[in-house]
Protein backbone atom coordinates (compact mmCIF):
# COMPACT_ATOMS: atom_id res chain seq x y z
CA UNK A 1 0.00 0.00 0.00
CA UNK A 2 1.90 3.23 -0.86
CA UNK A 3 1.10 6.27 0.84
CA UNK A 4 2.06 9.93 0.26
CA UNK A 5 4.86 10.67 2.54
CA UNK A 6 3.13 14.19 4.06
CA UNK A 7 0.18 12.45 5.19
CA UNK A 8 -0.67 11.97 8.80
CA UNK A 9 -0.36 8.09 9.25
CA UNK A 10 -3.55 7.05 11.71
CA UNK A 11 -3.76 3.33 13.25
CA UNK A 12 -6.83 2.68 15.31
CA UNK A 13 -6.10 -1.10 17.20
CA UNK A 14 -9.32 -2.67 17.75
CA UNK A 15 -12.35 -2.43 15.19
CA UNK A 16 -15.07 -2.62 17.68
CA UNK A 17 -17.54 -0.05 18.17
CA UNK A 18 -15.36 2.52 19.35
CA UNK A 19 -12.56 2.16 17.40
CA UNK A 20 -14.86 1.70 14.11
CA UNK A 21 -16.98 4.75 14.57
CA UNK A 22 -13.38 6.77 15.32
CA UNK A 23 -12.22 5.48 11.90
CA UNK A 24 -15.89 6.30 10.16
CA UNK A 25 -16.32 9.92 11.93
CA UNK A 26 -12.91 10.68 10.70
CA UNK A 27 -13.95 9.89 7.52
CA UNK A 28 -16.76 12.23 7.62
CA UNK A 29 -14.49 14.91 7.82
CA UNK A 30 -13.02 14.25 4.91
CA UNK A 31 -9.28 15.12 6.15
CA UNK A 32 -7.23 15.04 3.31
CA UNK A 33 -4.18 14.90 5.42
CA UNK A 34 -4.93 11.53 7.13
CA UNK A 35 -4.37 8.03 6.12
CA UNK A 36 -6.27 5.92 8.80
CA UNK A 37 -5.98 2.18 8.75
CA UNK A 38 -8.39 0.34 11.28
CA UNK A 39 -7.40 -2.97 12.61
CA UNK A 40 -9.28 -5.67 14.55
CA UNK A 41 -8.54 -9.01 15.64
CA UNK A 42 -12.19 -10.71 15.28
CA UNK A 43 -13.05 -11.27 11.83
CA UNK A 44 -16.30 -9.64 11.69
CA UNK A 45 -15.57 -5.08 12.57
CA UNK A 46 -17.65 -2.55 12.59
CA UNK A 47 -20.75 -4.07 13.90
CA UNK A 48 -23.04 -3.00 16.96
CA UNK A 49 -21.66 -5.26 19.87
CA UNK A 50 -25.30 -3.89 21.92
CA UNK A 51 -27.26 -5.70 19.34
CA UNK A 52 -26.03 -9.23 20.10
CA UNK A 53 -28.36 -9.97 22.59
CA UNK A 54 -31.32 -9.10 20.46
CA UNK A 55 -29.49 -11.09 17.77
CA UNK A 56 -28.81 -14.26 20.25
CA UNK A 57 -33.09 -13.88 21.03
CA UNK A 58 -33.93 -13.62 17.01
CA UNK A 59 -34.77 -10.63 16.93
CA UNK A 60 -32.74 -9.12 14.74
CA UNK A 61 -30.77 -10.63 11.64
CA UNK A 62 -27.13 -10.34 10.79
CA UNK A 63 -27.60 -8.12 8.30
CA UNK A 64 -29.03 -5.65 10.88
CA UNK A 65 -25.75 -5.66 12.86
CA UNK A 66 -23.76 -3.02 11.23
CA UNK A 67 -22.75 0.07 13.35
CA UNK A 68 -21.14 1.67 10.36
CA UNK A 69 -20.82 1.04 6.63
CA UNK A 70 -17.56 -1.03 6.44
CA UNK A 71 -17.36 -1.10 2.58
CA UNK A 72 -17.63 2.45 2.45
CA UNK A 73 -15.12 3.28 4.30
CA UNK A 74 -12.60 1.12 2.57
CA UNK A 75 -14.02 2.49 -0.82
CA UNK A 76 -13.14 6.20 1.00
CA UNK A 77 -9.30 5.27 1.48
CA UNK A 78 -9.94 4.00 4.89
CA UNK A 79 -7.44 0.58 5.36
CA UNK A 80 -8.98 -1.97 7.43
CA UNK A 81 -7.16 -5.41 8.59
CA UNK A 82 -9.89 -7.77 9.90
CA UNK A 83 -8.90 -11.32 11.62
CA UNK A 84 -5.56 -10.20 12.20
CA UNK A 85 -4.68 -8.76 15.97
CA UNK A 86 -2.15 -6.85 17.04
CA UNK A 87 0.64 -8.97 18.79
CA UNK A 88 3.29 -6.31 20.23
CA UNK A 89 4.03 -1.99 20.00
CA UNK A 90 7.14 -0.65 19.59
CA UNK A 91 5.95 3.02 20.85
CA UNK A 92 9.66 3.96 19.86
CA UNK A 93 9.74 3.15 16.78
CA UNK A 94 6.38 3.26 15.99
CA UNK A 95 5.96 0.21 14.54
CA UNK A 96 3.01 -2.73 15.75
CA UNK A 97 3.94 -6.33 14.32
CA UNK A 98 0.33 -8.56 13.97
CA UNK A 99 -0.87 -11.92 14.20
CA UNK A 100 0.67 -12.77 10.43
CA UNK A 101 4.18 -11.09 11.00
CA UNK A 102 2.69 -8.21 9.07
CA UNK A 103 4.20 -4.72 10.28
CA UNK A 104 2.00 -1.84 10.19
CA UNK A 105 3.79 1.99 10.85
CA UNK A 106 1.71 5.12 12.42
CA UNK A 107 2.24 8.67 13.32
CA UNK A 108 -0.27 9.06 16.03
CA UNK A 109 -1.81 5.08 17.16
CA UNK A 110 -5.32 5.10 18.82
CA UNK A 111 -5.70 1.99 21.37
CA UNK A 112 -9.89 0.95 21.01
CA UNK A 113 -8.98 -2.97 22.22
CA UNK A 114 -12.17 -2.50 24.39
CA UNK A 115 -12.51 -5.42 27.13
CA UNK A 116 -12.90 -9.04 27.44
CA UNK A 117 -15.29 -11.23 29.53
CA UNK A 118 -13.76 -11.73 33.24
CA UNK A 119 -13.76 -14.97 33.67
CA UNK A 120 -14.69 -15.71 37.60
CA UNK A 121 -12.05 -17.96 39.79
CA UNK A 122 -14.09 -20.99 39.98
CA UNK A 123 -13.03 -24.50 39.91
CA UNK A 124 -13.37 -26.12 36.66
CA UNK A 125 -14.26 -22.77 34.95
CA UNK A 126 -11.18 -22.91 32.56
CA UNK A 127 -13.31 -25.29 30.57
CA UNK A 128 -13.81 -24.59 26.96
CA UNK A 129 -17.68 -25.16 27.16
CA UNK A 130 -17.39 -22.06 29.53
CA UNK A 131 -17.75 -18.76 27.80
CA UNK A 132 -18.25 -14.94 27.93
CA UNK A 133 -21.04 -12.98 25.70
CA UNK A 134 -18.81 -10.13 23.70
CA UNK A 135 -18.25 -11.25 20.31
CA UNK A 136 -20.83 -12.13 17.47
CA UNK A 137 -19.05 -15.55 17.50
CA UNK A 138 -20.01 -16.04 21.03
CA UNK A 139 -23.61 -15.47 19.38
CA UNK A 140 -22.81 -17.52 17.04
CA UNK A 141 -21.42 -20.84 19.22
CA UNK A 142 -24.77 -20.45 20.92
CA UNK A 143 -26.96 -20.28 18.14
CA UNK A 144 -25.77 -23.65 17.11
CA UNK A 145 -27.01 -25.55 20.60
CA UNK A 146 -29.58 -28.02 20.14
CA UNK A 147 -32.86 -26.65 21.93
CA UNK A 148 -33.82 -27.88 25.62
CA UNK A 149 -30.06 -27.40 27.17
CA UNK A 150 -29.47 -26.96 30.58
CA UNK A 151 -27.34 -23.53 30.79
CA UNK A 152 -25.60 -21.70 33.65
CA UNK A 153 -25.51 -18.16 32.94
CA UNK A 154 -23.33 -16.21 35.99
CA UNK A 155 -24.30 -12.68 36.61
CA UNK A 156 -27.51 -10.86 36.86
CA UNK A 157 -26.81 -7.79 35.45
CA UNK A 158 -27.52 -6.48 31.86
CA UNK A 159 -25.50 -8.80 29.78
CA UNK A 160 -26.33 -11.63 31.93
CA UNK A 161 -30.06 -11.12 31.66
CA UNK A 162 -29.77 -10.87 28.18
CA UNK A 163 -27.96 -13.59 27.57
CA UNK A 164 -30.68 -15.70 29.41
CA UNK A 165 -33.38 -14.02 27.78
CA UNK A 166 -32.32 -14.71 24.61
CA UNK A 167 -31.23 -18.34 25.28
CA UNK A 168 -34.31 -19.25 26.92
CA UNK A 169 -35.90 -17.33 24.10
CA UNK A 170 -34.16 -20.22 22.05
CA UNK A 171 -35.91 -22.68 24.02
CA UNK A 172 -32.97 -23.49 26.64
CA UNK A 173 -33.58 -24.53 30.43
CA UNK A 174 -31.79 -21.22 31.89
CA UNK A 175 -30.73 -21.15 35.65
CA UNK A 176 -29.25 -17.38 36.26
CA UNK A 177 -26.57 -17.27 39.44
CA UNK A 178 -26.24 -14.23 40.95
CA UNK A 179 -24.21 -12.72 44.11
CA UNK A 180 -26.10 -10.28 44.81
CA UNK A 181 -29.73 -10.74 46.42
CA UNK A 182 -31.47 -8.74 43.65
CA UNK A 183 -31.23 -8.25 40.35
CA UNK A 184 -29.52 -4.86 38.38
CA UNK A 185 -28.41 -4.25 41.82
CA UNK A 186 -26.57 -1.46 40.16
CA UNK A 187 -29.10 -0.07 38.16
CA UNK A 188 -32.17 -0.95 40.23
CA UNK A 189 -33.68 -0.67 44.03
CA UNK A 190 -35.32 -4.03 45.68
CA UNK A 191 -38.58 -3.10 44.71
CA UNK A 192 -38.32 -2.73 40.78
CA UNK A 193 -35.90 -5.61 40.63
CA UNK A 194 -38.69 -8.22 42.27
CA UNK A 195 -40.95 -6.73 39.68
CA UNK A 196 -38.39 -7.95 36.80
CA UNK A 197 -37.58 -10.91 38.59
CA UNK A 198 -41.29 -11.89 38.38
CA UNK A 199 -41.32 -11.06 34.75
CA UNK A 200 -38.07 -13.18 33.76
CA UNK A 201 -39.41 -16.12 35.61
CA UNK A 202 -42.70 -15.94 33.70
CA UNK A 203 -40.44 -16.87 31.01
CA UNK A 204 -39.44 -19.75 32.69
CA UNK A 205 -35.71 -18.46 33.79
CA UNK A 206 -34.74 -19.76 37.27
CA UNK A 207 -32.79 -18.07 39.78
CA UNK A 208 -30.26 -18.40 42.57
CA UNK A 209 -29.79 -15.45 43.99
CA UNK A 210 -27.19 -14.55 46.70
CA UNK A 211 -24.86 -17.14 45.37
CA UNK A 212 -22.43 -18.00 42.77
CA UNK A 213 -21.54 -21.73 41.69
CA UNK A 214 -18.93 -23.27 44.44
CA UNK A 215 -17.16 -25.23 41.55
CA UNK A 216 -17.94 -27.29 38.59
CA UNK A 217 -18.26 -30.47 37.35
CA UNK A 218 -15.94 -31.50 34.28
CA UNK A 219 -16.82 -34.56 32.28
CA UNK A 220 -13.32 -36.85 31.08
CA UNK A 221 -12.87 -34.74 28.21
CA UNK A 222 -13.27 -32.05 30.34
CA UNK A 223 -16.27 -30.25 29.49
CA UNK A 224 -18.69 -28.92 32.54
CA UNK A 225 -21.41 -31.18 33.05
CA UNK A 226 -22.95 -30.08 36.41
CA UNK A 227 -22.48 -26.46 38.28
CA UNK A 228 -22.26 -27.17 41.99
CA UNK A 229 -24.08 -24.77 44.14
CA UNK A 230 -23.02 -23.63 47.58
CA UNK A 231 -25.20 -26.06 49.46
CA UNK A 232 -23.69 -28.65 47.36
CA UNK A 233 -26.75 -29.49 45.02
CA UNK A 234 -25.46 -30.27 41.50
CA UNK A 235 -27.26 -28.43 38.71
CA UNK A 236 -26.99 -30.25 35.08
CA UNK A 237 -24.67 -27.77 32.36
CA UNK A 238 -23.79 -27.98 29.26
CA UNK A 239 -23.16 -24.50 28.90
CA UNK A 240 -21.89 -21.95 31.35
CA UNK A 241 -21.95 -18.17 30.02
CA UNK A 242 -19.85 -15.73 31.91
CA UNK A 243 -21.46 -12.41 32.17
CA UNK A 244 -19.89 -11.41 35.65
CA UNK A 245 -18.44 -7.93 34.15
CA UNK A 246 -15.39 -6.89 31.66
CA UNK A 247 -11.72 -6.63 32.29
CA UNK A 248 -10.61 -3.73 30.35
CA UNK A 249 -7.92 -5.49 27.57
CA UNK A 250 -4.91 -3.89 28.32
CA UNK A 251 -1.88 -6.75 27.87
CA UNK A 252 -0.43 -4.75 24.60
CA UNK A 253 -0.70 -1.49 26.52
CA UNK A 254 1.16 -3.11 29.46
CA UNK A 255 3.82 -4.90 27.27
CA UNK A 256 4.71 -2.21 25.53
CA UNK A 257 5.52 0.07 28.68
CA UNK A 258 2.20 2.53 28.50
CA UNK A 259 0.84 3.25 32.23
CA UNK A 260 -1.60 1.35 33.27
CA UNK A 261 -4.07 1.09 36.42
CA UNK A 262 -7.35 -0.80 36.29
CA UNK A 263 -7.37 0.20 32.82
CA UNK A 264 -4.92 2.45 30.31
CA UNK A 265 -4.08 5.98 31.88
CA UNK A 266 -5.17 8.65 29.65
CA UNK A 267 -5.47 12.60 30.35
CA UNK A 268 -8.11 14.85 29.78
CA UNK A 269 -7.16 14.63 26.00
CA UNK A 270 -7.25 11.17 25.72
CA UNK A 271 -3.62 10.62 25.95
CA UNK A 272 -1.26 7.91 27.04
CA UNK A 273 1.49 8.30 28.75
CA UNK A 274 3.87 8.31 25.69
CA UNK A 275 3.41 10.76 23.20
CA UNK A 276 1.50 10.33 19.91
CA UNK A 277 -0.63 7.77 21.44
CA UNK A 278 -3.95 7.79 22.36
CA UNK A 279 -6.76 5.33 23.89
CA UNK A 280 -10.41 5.33 24.27
CA UNK A 281 -13.34 3.21 25.01
CA UNK A 282 -13.40 0.35 27.65
CA UNK A 283 -9.96 0.07 27.54
CA UNK A 284 -9.41 3.64 28.98
CA UNK A 285 -9.03 4.85 32.47
CA UNK A 286 -9.67 8.60 33.09
CA UNK A 287 -9.90 10.10 36.72
CA UNK A 288 -10.11 6.73 38.08
CA UNK A 289 -12.91 5.67 36.01
CA UNK A 290 -13.51 3.06 33.14
CA UNK A 291 -15.89 3.02 30.82
CA UNK A 292 -18.78 0.57 29.59
CA UNK A 293 -21.59 2.80 28.45
CA UNK A 294 -21.97 4.13 24.94
CA UNK A 295 -22.51 7.72 25.60
CA UNK A 296 -19.23 8.95 27.45
CA UNK A 297 -17.18 6.92 24.95
CA UNK A 298 -18.63 8.95 22.29
CA UNK A 299 -17.83 11.80 23.69
CA UNK A 300 -14.38 10.65 23.97
CA UNK A 301 -14.28 9.76 20.23
CA UNK A 302 -15.61 13.72 19.54
CA UNK A 303 -12.39 14.77 21.99
CA UNK A 304 -9.87 12.63 20.12
CA UNK A 305 -10.76 13.96 16.90
CA UNK A 306 -10.58 17.67 18.20
CA UNK A 307 -7.24 17.19 19.76
CA UNK A 308 -5.74 15.05 16.42
CA UNK A 309 -7.38 17.94 14.28
CA UNK A 310 -4.87 20.40 16.71
CA UNK A 311 -8.25 21.52 18.46
CA UNK A 312 -8.46 22.30 21.99
CA UNK A 313 -11.02 19.71 23.70
CA UNK A 314 -10.70 18.19 26.98
CA UNK A 315 -13.12 15.12 28.14
CA UNK A 316 -14.68 14.94 31.76
CA UNK A 317 -16.78 12.92 33.15
CA UNK A 318 -20.50 13.45 33.54
CA UNK A 319 -23.28 12.19 34.88
CA UNK A 320 -24.78 9.39 32.55
CA UNK A 321 -28.47 8.07 32.30
CA UNK A 322 -28.81 3.94 32.29
CA UNK A 323 -31.60 3.13 29.69
CA UNK A 324 -31.87 -0.54 29.63
CA UNK A 325 -34.25 -2.97 27.84
CA UNK A 326 -34.43 -6.43 29.32
CA UNK A 327 -36.88 -8.91 27.20
CA UNK A 328 -39.45 -6.06 26.18
CA UNK A 329 -39.03 -4.35 29.84
CA UNK A 330 -38.16 -1.07 29.62
CA UNK A 331 -35.80 0.33 32.82
CA UNK A 332 -33.91 3.79 33.46
CA UNK A 333 -31.69 4.68 35.93
CA UNK A 334 -29.78 7.76 36.59
CA UNK A 335 -28.07 9.34 39.69
CA UNK A 336 -28.08 8.14 43.46
CA UNK A 337 -30.56 5.36 43.44
CA UNK A 338 -29.81 4.12 46.95
CA UNK A 339 -30.52 7.25 49.41
CA UNK A 340 -28.41 8.32 51.48
CA UNK A 341 -28.12 10.51 54.69
CA UNK A 342 -30.58 14.12 54.00
CA UNK A 343 -32.23 12.45 50.81
CA UNK A 344 -36.02 11.70 50.78
CA UNK A 345 -37.82 9.35 48.53
CA UNK A 346 -40.92 9.38 46.26
CA UNK A 347 -42.07 6.46 45.22
CA UNK A 348 -45.34 5.72 42.76
CA UNK A 349 -46.39 1.72 42.20
CA UNK A 350 -49.11 0.60 39.66
CA UNK A 351 -49.43 -3.28 40.15
CA UNK A 352 -52.17 -3.61 37.10
CA UNK A 353 -49.59 -1.83 34.39
CA UNK A 354 -46.59 -3.10 36.35
CA UNK A 355 -44.99 0.61 36.59
CA UNK A 356 -42.69 1.56 39.39
CA UNK A 357 -40.98 5.09 39.91
CA UNK A 358 -38.29 5.99 42.64
CA UNK A 359 -37.15 9.74 42.89
CA UNK A 360 -34.51 10.51 45.00
CA UNK A 361 -34.88 14.19 46.57
CA UNK A 362 -31.90 16.12 48.60
CA UNK A 363 -32.31 19.59 49.52
CA UNK A 364 -34.66 20.40 46.86
CA UNK A 365 -33.04 18.89 44.15
CA UNK A 366 -33.54 15.74 42.23
CA UNK A 367 -30.59 13.51 42.54
CA UNK A 368 -31.45 9.97 41.46
CA UNK A 369 -34.42 8.39 39.76
CA UNK A 370 -35.59 4.62 38.36
CA UNK A 371 -38.63 4.31 36.02
CA UNK A 372 -39.49 0.74 35.47
CA UNK A 373 -42.06 0.27 32.28
CA UNK A 374 -42.90 3.46 32.14
CA UNK A 375 -39.57 5.31 31.53
CA UNK A 376 -41.17 8.13 29.05
CA UNK A 377 -40.14 11.02 31.60
CA UNK A 378 -36.41 9.83 31.91
CA UNK A 379 -35.02 12.50 29.72
CA UNK A 380 -36.60 15.37 31.79
CA UNK A 381 -35.88 13.95 35.09
CA UNK A 382 -32.19 13.35 34.17
CA UNK A 383 -32.26 17.33 32.50
CA UNK A 384 -33.37 17.94 36.01
CA UNK A 385 -30.33 16.32 37.62
CA UNK A 386 -27.97 17.95 35.31
CA UNK A 387 -29.05 21.52 35.49
CA UNK A 388 -29.39 20.89 39.37
CA UNK A 389 -33.12 22.51 38.67
CA UNK A 390 -34.65 23.27 41.86
CA UNK A 391 -38.06 20.97 42.22
CA UNK A 392 -39.35 22.18 45.56
CA UNK A 393 -42.61 24.12 44.37
CA UNK A 394 -43.41 20.45 41.97
CA UNK A 395 -42.67 17.92 44.47
CA UNK A 396 -46.28 16.87 44.85
CA UNK A 397 -46.38 16.18 41.22
CA UNK A 398 -42.50 15.41 40.01
CA UNK A 399 -43.84 11.50 40.41
CA UNK A 400 -46.10 11.65 37.56
CA UNK A 401 -43.88 13.42 34.97
CA UNK A 402 -43.40 16.29 32.93
CA UNK A 403 -46.71 17.13 31.69
CA UNK A 404 -47.72 17.30 35.04
CA UNK A 405 -45.39 19.49 35.96
CA UNK A 406 -45.48 22.31 33.22
CA UNK A 407 -46.88 25.76 34.08
CA UNK A 408 -50.77 26.27 33.62
CA UNK A 409 -50.99 28.60 31.06
CA UNK A 410 -54.04 30.84 31.12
Amino acid sequence: MTLQSNLVRIVIVGAGMAGSKLAHDLMQQQNAHYSITLIGEEAQVGYNRIMLSSLLANDISDAEMPLVDTEKMQREGIHIISGDGVVSMDLAGKILVLESGQSVSYDKLVIATGSRARILPIDGASASNVMGFRTWQDVDQMTQLDNAQPICVIGGGLLGLEAAVGLAKRGHVVTVFHRSKWLLNRQLDVESAQLLLKRLEGMGIQFRLGESPASFLQSKEGLVTHAVCQNGEQMAANLVVMAAGIAPEVALAKAAGLKVDQAILVDEKMQTSHSDVFALGECCEFDQQTFGLVAPIWTQIKVLMAVLNGEEARFAIEPTPTKLKVSGVNLFSVGRIQPTQGDSCIFFKDVGANHYRKLVVNDGLLVGAILYGNVADGSWYFQLIQNKTNISDMLELLIFGEAYCRPQVA
